[in-house]
């Protein structure tokens, strides 16, 4: 345990010196960076640190995986080291870099056993228990308020186990403290824009040592792209979704909550002074699409007055997509969407509780091919989830041919089924052992298994192949659990095809939201990308054409 003797009792108001550590694979850490946005606003001093285990959107890391370098024991051991200069260090990570957190704490604990950790972010709500056998404390909510409860106790000396929302080391056990309630929309628009200044410093693996963030670091994990969040919640409960695990915690969580339009564009203009070669905006909502249409009226007449830039919206469920809600967003600025199909079989759609129909789904699939038709949009991309124990060969098949008659232009975003603890899928998995242990599955969703169904998804996703063609590779398909052989060579041809097309889709429309490098920042500083100026989004047009409802 800490030796800090705050840790249960009140003590004499001192200096702190606070530092912020994101572990993830990238630097995106939206949740994080609100966090730290709040924690520079009671200290300007606050450290600022992101090791990136991984980069996520690197072309070269996903088609040469063996390049990749990871983080090992020499670079927990200098983390460690630095961190163990701070008396307050609070970390974010996911539970996939939560072994990395874990290493470097206890490198921590070995330079200085009084150094206080604070554990946030998705994996201590998620795994409380493993967190908490690591830090000091935990916050197992939604992080602004809680933080800044405890921080004011700490550094005047009270007793701060009291703080709703987290759990407490003390000299009695551990202290658990009730939640407070969700963030409201005036608490929302009260917080500090989410952080995203140069003021920080990122892990470099090669040299293992931290320096200074610049702007190329930016680029290249971001590319020219501007993430946020606009509104968090989300009225679906899938079962393969982290968002059942918080909803499981707090029922409310289904309902959206958002902060106002002005809010969200004062942020975003906020990030563009700081990062002026930010080219797009990237929504990351879980269901942005559900927004009130009167709010996302408000937006698209704003954002096309005050930003400016296309923009894509990655929240889209097929239950809620409508003609009127796209032909704003549109006209405002997107210039891609993202929706959450999963699979094209109603048994899987109810296995997942995705609460839709197949022919709901093909029906907001003209929505949007339409969209993309009308605006030159970048191909909409539609999740898939892949490698299922339950999915035997004739509902992958049904998959691959749903998929094969589908309007186009779209892509396919493919992800390995994964199971985050705390989900109905988890709850089955664990009444059904011979589907595998999931927490013995430590790959990235992306890395799909190599067998002939998977082959097809990445080949749907780039064209639509003969019909004959089609047929006859549907014969080497085969169920889950099935002895099937592997096609390394095809998976890694048809994946590798794949990814190159939606590359080309994005740079003919110079849009490098999942482009990433620090090259594109060159590519603004020649003025071949300049924002607005792009013209990958028509003018205003006098009277705008409705788009066509399905079957006309």
């Amino acid at each position: 345990m800490n030796e800090n003797p705050m840790t249960s009792a009140a003590a004499a108001p001192r200096s702190c010196k606070m530092t912020f550590v994101s572990v993830e694979s990238g630097i995106t850490a939206l949740g994080f960076r609100r966090v730290a946005a709040v924690a520079r606003g009671l200290d300007a001093a606050t450290d600022i640190l992101f090791i990136a285990t991984d980069n996520l959107y690197s072309l070269v890391s996903h088609i040469f995986p063996s390049k990749r370098i990871s983080f090992g024991d020499l670079d927990a051991e200098v983390v460690g080291k630095r961190l163990a200069r701070s008396d307050l260090i609070c970390f974010s990570s996911m539970t996939a870099s939560s072994k990395q957190v874990e290493a470097i704490i206890a490198s921590i604990r070995r330079h200085n056993p009084k150094a206080f950790v604070l554990f946030g972010g998705v994996h201590p709500i998620i795994y409380p228990e493993e967190a908490m056998a690591v830090a000091d404390a935990i916050c197992v909510a939604e992080g602004e308020k809680p933080f800044e409860m405890f921080y004011r106790a700490f550094t005047a000396g009270e007793d701060y186990t009291a703080v709703p929302g987290m759990w407490f080391k003390t000299a009695d056990g551990i202290r658990k403290t009730p939640a407070l309630p969700l963030n409201s929309q005036a608490d929302l628009n009260s917080f500090p824009h989410i952080f995203y200044g140069l003021d920080c410093e990122i892990y470099d693996l090669k040299e293992h040592d931290f320096r200074p963030f610049d702007k190329f670091d930016y680029t290249q994990f971001m590319g020219l792209t501007y993430r946020t969040v606009w509104s968090i919640g989300c009225p679906f409960s899938c079962t393969f979704c982290a968002n059942d695990a918080f909803i499981a915690l707090d029922k409310k969580y289904t309902k959206l909550r958002f902060p106002s339009v002005d809010y969200l564009l004062d942020e975003i203009e906020e990030g563009i002074a700081a990062h002026p070669y930010i080219s797009t905006v990237a929504f990351y909502d879980d269901n942005l699409i559900a927004l009130p249409v009167d709010v996302i009226r408000e937006f698209a007449q704003k954002y096309k007055q005050r930003i400016g830039l296309p923009f894509v919206v990655f929240g889209v469920h097929p239950n809620i997509i409508t003609h009127e809600k796209f032909e704003m967003l549109a006209e405002a600025g997107m210039n891609r969407a993202r929706m959450g199909m999963q699979s094209g079989n109603e048994k899987m759609l109810t296995f997942y509780q995705r609460n839709t129909k197949v022919e709901r789904i093909r029906s907001s699939v003209s929505i949007l091919a339409a969209a993309a038709r009308k605006y030159d949009m970048i191909p909409p991309a539609y999740d898939i989830i892949a490698d299922n124990p339950l999915e035997t060969r004739s509902d992958i098949v049904e998959t691959l041919r749903f998929l094969y008659e589908l309007d186009r232009p779209f892509t396919l975003t493919i992800f390995s089924l994964r199971v985050f603890p705390k989900t109905k899928l988890w709850e089955y998995f664990a009444v059904h052992p011979e589907m595998g242990d999931p927490r013995k599955i430590n790959s990235s969703y992306l890395d799909t298994r190599k067998t002939m169904g998977n082959v097809l998804h990445y080949v749907l996703g780039t064209v639509k192949p003969p019909k004959w063609i089609f047929d006859r590779l549907l014969g080497f398909v085969r169920g889950y659990d099935e002895e099937q052989p592997d096609y390394p060579v095809l998976h890694f041809l048809a994946k590798n095809i794949y990814l190159t097309k939606r590359a080309i889709d994005h740079l003919t429309r110079l849009d490098f939201t999942v482009i990433v490098g620090g090259w594109t920042y060159y590519m603004w500083k020649l003025g071949l990308v300049s924002g607005p100026k792009r013209g990958t989004i028509p003018p205003t047009p006098p009277a705008p054409t409705p788009l066509a409802q399905p079957g006309e």
